[in-house]
């Protein structure tokens, strides 16, 4: 059986969405689902405080990001 909705939930969603991909094209990081908070509590429990530090070591490969470089 399908899931119907009505016609004033869908314009609401439909909105919604509209948004939510211009704020993707300006660059603005969407709010979090709760499944995403689910997980990043299971992070905090598991890696400790550090947690953030270890994946953004992981994305730039182990580098120092150019803003956190000394300047010589």
């Amino acid at each position: 059986m399908s899931h119907r909705i009505s016609i004033e939930k869908g314009r609401e969603l439909t909105k919604k969405e509209l948004e939510f991909r211009q704020m993707q094209k300006k660059g603005i990081s969407l709010p979090v689902s709760r499944r995403q908070k689910k997980y990043e509590l299971m992070r905090k429990k598991q890696d400790g405080f550090l947690w953030r530090l270890k994946d953004r070591i992981k994305q730039t490969g182990g580098e120092m990001p150019e803003h956190l470089k000394e300047a010589k």
